[in-house]
Parts: C-alpha cells; sequence; structure tokens
C-alpha cells in the first residue's frame, strides 16, 4: 500500500481519484478514508476539503440509493480527527474526540439512516422468533442499533487514521507510529472524564448507555498500547505479543476489555513505562 501513499500525494487529483474510486467499491470506503487522512495529516485541512467534497460524491449516492450513511461519516469523521491529530500531534485528543463523536452520532443516526436501522431490527426480531427466544422490545432493538452504528464508524474512522499515519510515517518518518504508539499514554484528566462517562453510562443506563459504550474504545487503545511499549522497552518481540492476544481472547475473554481499560487508568496515574527498566539498560547495570 506504499505504493498507493506516494501516488495519491503526487497531486491533488490522485488523491481526489483514489478516494472517489474507494468510495464507490463496497466495502472499501475505510481505504478512502484514510487516503483522505493522509491529506489532511500532511497538507492540511485546506488541501483536504476538495479531497472531501470530490470523495463524498460517491458516498453520497450511495446513502441516496442504499440508505446508508456510514461511508459518508466516516469521511467526515477523519477529516476531523485527522485535523485534530495535525494541530495536537497527540492521539489522546483523538480517543477524546472520537468518543464524543461517536455520541453525537447517536442523535444523527436517526435521521440518516431510518430504514437501515429499521431493516437491522426486523432482522434481529426475526432471528430471535426463530431461534424460540422472546424479542425484546423493538425501540430497545432500534436504540442498541443506533449505539452499535455509532460506535462502529467512529472506530473504522480511528482505524483509516492509524493507517493514513502509517503511510505519513513510511513515506516521510519511518518508524513514527510505533513509536507513538509505543508511548500512548492518556493524561490524568481524560482518564476521569472517559471513566466518568462509563460511571454513568452504567449507572443510569437506558440512552446513557451510549455514554460508556463510547468511552471503551477510547480507553482499550491505551491499555493495547502500554502492553505494546512494554514488551517492546524489555524487547521480548512478536512471541510475546502472541502470547499476550492468545491469553486475552481466550483465557480472559469478555475480561479482556476490563483488564486493557483498568491498565489505562492506572497508567494514567502511575505511568508504568517510566517506571521498568529497559533490557539495555539491565544489561549495562549488571
Amino acid at each position: 500500500m506504499s505504493g498507493l501513499a506516494k501516488w495519491v500525494m503526487k497531486k491533488r487529483l490522485n488523491a481526489i481519484i483514489g478516494v472517489m474510486v474507494f468510495g464507490l467499491i463496497p466495502m472499501m470506503f475505510w481505504l478512502a478514508a484514510a487516503i483522505l487522512g493522509l491529506v489532511v495529516l500532511r497538507k492540511g485541512v485546506k488541501e483536504g476539503i476538495p479531497v472531501l467534497v470530490w470523495g463524498c460524491l460517491p458516498a453520497l449516492v450511495l446513502w441516496m440509493i442504499q440508505g446508508d450513511a456510514t461511508a459518508l461519516m466516516v469521511l467526515v469523521d477523519v477529516v476531523l480527527l485527522s485535523y485534530l491529530l495535525r494541530s495536537t500531534m497527540s492521539w489522546s485528543w483523538v480517543l477524546l474526540a472520537g468518543s464524543i463523536l461517536a455520541v453525537i452520532s447517536t442523535q444523527l443516526q436517526p435521521l440518516l439512516m431510518t430504514d437501515i436501522l429499521n431493516l437491522a431490527v426486523a432482522l434481529v426480531q426475526k432471528v430471535l422468533v426463530s431461534e424460540g427466544v422472546e424479542a425484546p422490545d423493538r425501540n430497545l432493538i432500534f436504540s442498541q442499533a443506533v449505539m452499535a452504528v455509532s460506535i462502529f464508524q467512529v472506530v473504522i474512522a480511528v482505524i483509516s487514521l492509524f493507517l493514513a499515519r502509517k503511510w505519513q510515517s513510511g513515506l516521510y518518518n519511518p518508524g513514527g507510529l510505533r513509536t507513538e504508539f509505543h508511548q500512548l499514554r492518556l493524561p490524568v484528566a481524560f482518564s476521569l472524564v472517559l471513566g466518568g462517562m462509563i460511571l454513568i453510562g452504567e449507572s443510569l443506563g437506558g440512552s446513557f448507555i451510549v455514554l460508556s459504550q463510547a468511552a471503551i474504545p477510547a480507553l482499550v487503545l491505551p491499555g493495547l498500547a502500554l502492553v505494546h511499549g512494554v514488551l517492546a522497552k524489555k524487547e521480548i518481540g512478536i512471541v510475546g505479543l502472541i502470547a499476550f492476544y492468545l491469553v486475552g481472547f481466550f483465557v480472559l475473554n469478555v475480561y479482556f476489555a476490563n483488564v486493557l481499560v483498568a491498565l489505562c487508568v492506572i497508567d494514567s496515574f502511575v505511568n508504568i513505562r517510566s517506571r521498568i527498566q529497559g533490557k539495555a539498560s539491565n544489561s549495562s547495570d549488571d
């Protein structure tokens, strides 16, 4: 994909073509969003706006024909998040803003994707009835679908932004994204805000549950970054990462995300990586 990144950065027309083409290909809108993110990260939002405008045309067509505004929402989210990353040079701000965007998006989804959401609700009800399970209230299923779609769109936008940053790093600053990820640590204030969102959502429930669901991904990612950073500092390598993910998915299972959230919050207060000596340091001390 580095070849694609080089090509789209040669001139604006290439970037516009890339965003439009991948926007038209089913399920490839994330790649169009990554191209758009790369343009904004490298050249700024002024250069990114024309690419966004032309790139939104296929997304608008799909929305009008199919009723699915996911591609459109992801493109807009990527522009906002990539501008924020370019301005602040902080993934912490990106994650916090992504959580807020997910919450705001839940207010827009019923207006933008009514038909798709109603279809999803009907499908869920049909599946539950066929399995002999009593289907929950339709409004409950609808709200759950809205929440899931909103969070999914923001997560895809963040993933696309990571890909854009990887391209930027490969072209102009080799190894930069790896260093950024290994050093990713939420400030205490951000952890408190996101933790408060989880507490409010879980305590009040109902429509407030979106607060907790939107905050969890923003706390999970720094938890993963902490583990990756510690393993890199100790030079454990790929074997350690494989073991970590195997334990996480197959042993911790549903508690995996909870463990990562806890690690993220603890790291915000005590900065675990600063307290761990690297392998090279240990060798020199010996």
